[in-house]
């Protein structure tokens, strides 16, 4: 057995804290030895705060930082987990591939393609194992879905979330005290979230990308939200209009909305192929199509049409995802993880191109010409400030 991965995560608020949760199951099963913690805020690093939310974790044993810096260079990890906000990066992500330390980065991995570039070219040029925390691809459902329609032409997928605006704020992040919305509701904020399509929509993308494939070039338009109805820094548009356009020639319909004063959160998930379609539920994946002589004799009743596929997701991601990254880092294996850095650009790139398809009007954007291209220097660049 190889000794256990030394691993730190940068970032300790909620999802990172999800992440050292699954960490500590490891390291109790000796896959892994958590060697280091950072976060911009001391409060964050206290043995008593980290005990609330990962019981039974030394704290006091593990290297804890605000230094992040620090971190990547005083030689302690083979592996590192960055759960920071999108915004906010300045130069981790970079300073660990060169360090040669292994990186599993949440997404969105930044706001900012010429930022996610260099990263991307980090992680290449230091050939080390990456990965992305796309976890819903290790989601039970999620991996039927994916085996279902392997053999199948899929034509469409439509995804549909309305959430309340006031919804999901951070929980350990101070955004007050570093220029964000002083609610901490930081989904509602463009600065600090991308706006829905990216803080959101990336989830389903990633999933179309999973089952299906590539995107080759978006269409979007917004509803955006006047200067007199902006509160507390929520500035995202009022509803969006997205398509997605696949290399296997399928489409993606995605139709979200942040409304204040709403309060409830309605979604609906479905996967179109040629001859049926797919309702993803959270209690069920269910297949709809019939698979009798054809033509039918008569119309089939709708009970007959109906094939169960899947119930409720039986896996905890979080630590799937974790034990895959480690895996993959002790084998020297890319392939064991399902999401590579340089894989999950192109989900990266897909939501923004959906802001930049919508700032130009609904112009389509090829996702390759969106990468390289002069006219898109401005939609690349970082805004610092």
């Amino acid at each position: 057995m190889s000794s256990p991965l030394r691993i730190g995560v940068i970032g300790l608020g909620q999802r990172g804290l999800q992440h050292l949760a699954a960490l500590w199951q490891l390291q109790q099963e000796g896959a892994v030895e958590i060697v280091a913690l950072g976060d911009a805020f001391p409060a964050n690093l206290t043995p008593e705060k980290l005990n609330q939310y990962v019981p039974g974790l030394p704290a006091e044993s593990i290297e804890r930082t605000t230094n992040t810096q620090s971190l990547i260079n005083a030689d302690l990890l083979d592996a590192l987990y960055i759960a920071i906000p999108p915004n906010v990066h300045k130069g981790e992500v970079v300073a660990a591939a060169q360090a040669g330390i292994h990186l599993f980065v949440e997404k969105p991995m930044s706001l900012f393609l010429d930022e996610a570039l260099e990263m991307e070219n980090a992680i290449r040029d230091a050939g080390i194992i990456s990965t992305v925390g796309f976890q819903q691809r290790y989601d039970s459902q999620h991996e039927a879905l994916h085996d279902f329609v392997a053999d199948k032409q899929v034509v469409m997928a439509c995804y549909t979330l309305h959430a309340p605006i006031e919804a999901h704020s951070v929980k350990h992040t101070f955004t007050e005290t570093v220029g964000g919305p002083g609610n901490r509701v930081w989904t509602a904020n463009r600065a600090w979230s991308g706006g829905t399509v990216v803080e959101a929509g990336i989830h389903p993308l990633d999933l179309w990308r999973y089952w299906f494939g590539d995107v080759e070039w978006v269409q979007a338009q917004y509803i955006q939200r006047p200067p007199a109805e902006i509160f507390d820094g929520a500035d995202n548009p009022y509803a969006y209009s997205a398509n997605f356009g696949f290399a296997n020639g399928a489409v993606g319909v995605m139709t979200l909305s942040r409304l204040r004063r709403v309060f409830a959160s309605h979604g609906d998930h479905q996967v179109l192929w040629n001859e049926g379609r797919v309702a993803l539920e959270r209690e069920a994946l269910t297949a709809y199509h019939y698979d009798g002589d054809y033509p039918p004799a008569q119309r089939p009743e709708a009970e007959a049409v109906r094939h169960p596929l899947h119930g409720p997701n039986t896996n905890n991601t979080t630590y799937e995802i974790a034990a895959a990254f480690v895996r993959a880092v002790q084998e020297n294996r890319q392939e064991l993880v399902r999401s590579s850095f340089t894989d999950a650009m192109n989900s990266l790139a897909a939501v923004i191109a959906a802001n930049v398809s919508d700032e130009l009007g609904g112009a389509r954007v090829e996702i390759a010409e969106l990468m390289i291209s002069e006219k898109y220097a401005p939609q690349r660049k970082k805004i610092v400030g």
